[in-house]
């Protein structure tokens, strides 16, 4: 079974954030990301618990081990478009428009036929 640091690190990475990002979402030091998401700190504030849940958009109960859900199923639907667009911003110029022109042929296939 996971632990709340490796579900912590599992979120954040899935949200494409940084330890500092994370940090600075929830009024943290970096390095208490860092010390949580290594086990140097196993016992977290439950306002802190719930600050990280929903900066990470999953339920408290998956930060703390308290259920067995798979961290898909406790995401915003929308989170794969927040990630996509956080990609984006990552990506070369050159490779931000191949993304938005596939975007744009997907798009225009799927509202062909209606």
């Amino acid at each position: 079974m996971a632990t709340t640091g490796e579900r912590i690190k599992k979120a954040r990475l899935r949200a494409g954030m940084t330890q500092t990002e994370l940090a600075d979402r929830v009024g943290l030091k970096f390095s208490a990301i860092s010390k949580y998401e290594n086990g140097k700190v196993v016992n977290l504030k439950r306002e802190t618990i719930a600050a990280l849940a929903e900066a990470l958009n999953v339920r408290p109960s998956y930060l703390m081990c308290a259920d067995e859900e798979d961290l898909a199923s406790t995401t915003n639907p929308d989170e794969d478009i927040i990630l996509l667009s956080r990609a984006a911003k990552k990506m070369s110029p050159e490779d931000r428009k191949k993304l938005i022109d596939m975007a744009r042929l997907m798009f225009d296939e799927a509202f062909d036929d209606k």
